[in-house]
């Protein structure tokens, strides 16, 4: 019966974790379900979330820093005969309870200190979700501009082989020479070893995404994943931030504005400001001396022996004073550090405004582009067409005709490149201006 049941146990531990693989396999058929399951599973995601937990930790220590503090003492004393000062009771035990009255500002800093430092750590915890999933964007799009590419090289690869088999008939026919048949395998050859590196570039790409992943990604669902967000080839970008598709020519400001208010890198900058700023206060509280309040209970008495227990009640005041004048100079150092922090916002809003100020010009080029040579490969198409014509009534050599169709082919992929870089800003402009998350709400 033992036998059976762990049997069973382990079939259906086997079962669920078949189950768990087929639904994490189902999951990776889009950009939106990578980015879910990245941003999910990922051990730098999960390190972070740890550090939230103890920073979480830290505020609610700091807010206990208001309650008393509770302590328990007990010694013995031996002494000789004659020492007239321990009579009584070798072993005294005592419980003291201290409760800060005034600290100068001290308490309250350190408790926005643990804030700010936790205000910090949630911006990291963003900030490593924004940069998982823009490398996870950028390998996406890497893997769709190489299935894009191999596509066109596809359609390429058709019209040279139609190429080839149409020489090699006129050269049997006599009609044309044995250059024009070496000529068309030549273009062959070479348009199917650009589709192998194309493949390999594809590859590499999901091996980044399954690197991220933690585990494997099926380029045929994702190929299956894009029915849906393809059309005529091309993957649906998504609509830009209304700043920049309102005013193209002067949304910078508006840009940098939207972004910054959610930018994680901008935002642990501003909150390790709040932590210098508490820090100083801290530092400027050591100054002051702190009053504080502390009963007391002792048991046992070193001068009378057999007595009971006595109770007592301290108001005192205690300073905080370093050695020499290193309070003063904790204090300076504090205030270079906050200097310091602030500067760091400031850098981090300049960066963040060179980013979007470039993917901004980019993406406005890249879609004029993109119709440019759109237009190109429709006036192609007509060329290629007409040459082939021309080229059966004798009007046009074969080398025209061959160098239309690389041209054609040449455009057809150039146009895939754009589109993927249309995507990919798209898209980084998205994550920069709503958040990370808008992305997996976004169907590629």
């Amino acid at each position: 019966m033992k036998i059976r049941s762990a049997l069973l146990s382990l079939l259906l531990a086997l079962c669920c974790a078949l189950l768990s693989a087929v639904a994490q396999a189902q999951t990776q058929t889009s950009l939106p379900q990578l980015l879910t399951a990245v941003l999910a599973t990922h051990p730098a995601v999960q390190a972070q979330r740890a550090q939230l937990q103890s920073a979480q930790a830290g505020v609610d220590s700091a807010r206990w820093q208001f309650y008393p503090t509770p302590s328990v003492s007990v010694e013995t004393a031996a002494a000789s005969a004659a020492d007239r000062l321990y009579q009584g009771d070798r072993l005294v035990s005592t419980l003291r309870l201290q409760q800060p009255l005034w600290s100068g500002g001290r308490l309250d800093a350190g408790t926005d200190k643990a804030e700010a430092t936790l205000a910090a750590t949630q911006a990291a915890l963003e900030d490593t979700r924004l940069q998982l999933g823009l490398r996870v964007l950028q390998a996406y799009v890497d893997w769709w501009g190489a299935q894009a590419k191999a596509q066109a090289l596809a359609k390429s690869l058709a019209t040279h082989e139609q190429l080839r088999r149409q020489v090699l008939r006129r050269r049997e026919e006599g009609a044309s020479a044995q250059a024009d048949l070496v000529q068309a395998v030549a273009r062959l050859e070479a348009v199917s070893a650009e589709a192998a590196a194309v493949r390999a570039q594809g590859e590499v790409a999901l091996a980044r995404l399954a690197q991220l992943l933690g585990g494997t990604v099926d380029g045929a669902s994702l190929s299956a994943g894009l029915a849906s967000g393809l059309a005529g080839g091309v993957a649906a970008t998504p609509a830009l931030p209304p700043p920049l598709a309102a005013s193209p020519a002067g949304s910078a400001a508006a840009l940098l504005a939207q972004a910054a208010d959610i930018n994680p890198a901008v935002r642990k900058a501003q909150a390790q400001e709040r932590v210098q700023e508490a820090v100083v206060r801290e530092r400027r509280a050591d100054l002051r001396p702190e009053v504080y309040a502390r009963l007391e209970r002792q048991y046992g008495n070193y001068n009378l022996a057999s007595g009971g227990p006595a109770d007592r009640l301290f108001i005192g005041i205690n300073s905080r004073f370093g050695a020499g004048l290193s309070t003063l100079s904790n204090l300076e150092a504090a205030q270079s550090q906050l200097a310091a922090a602030a500067a760091e916002v400031q850098v981090q809003l300049h960066t963040l405004g060179e980013q979007l100020a470039a993917d901004q010009a980019q993406a406005l080029s890249v879609a004029g582009r993109v119709a440019y040579v759109k237009a190109a490969l429709a006036a192609g198409e007509d060329v290629s067409a007409s040459y082939d014509r021309q080229f059966l009534a004798g009007r046009k050599s074969w080398l025209d005709v061959m160098n239309a169709a690389r041209e054609l082919a040449q455009t057809e992929t150039q146009l895939a490149e754009l589109q993927a870089t249309e995507l990919l800003l798209g898209w980084r402009l998205l994550a920069y201006t709503r958040g990370i998350d808008a992305l997996t709400e976004t169907k590629p």
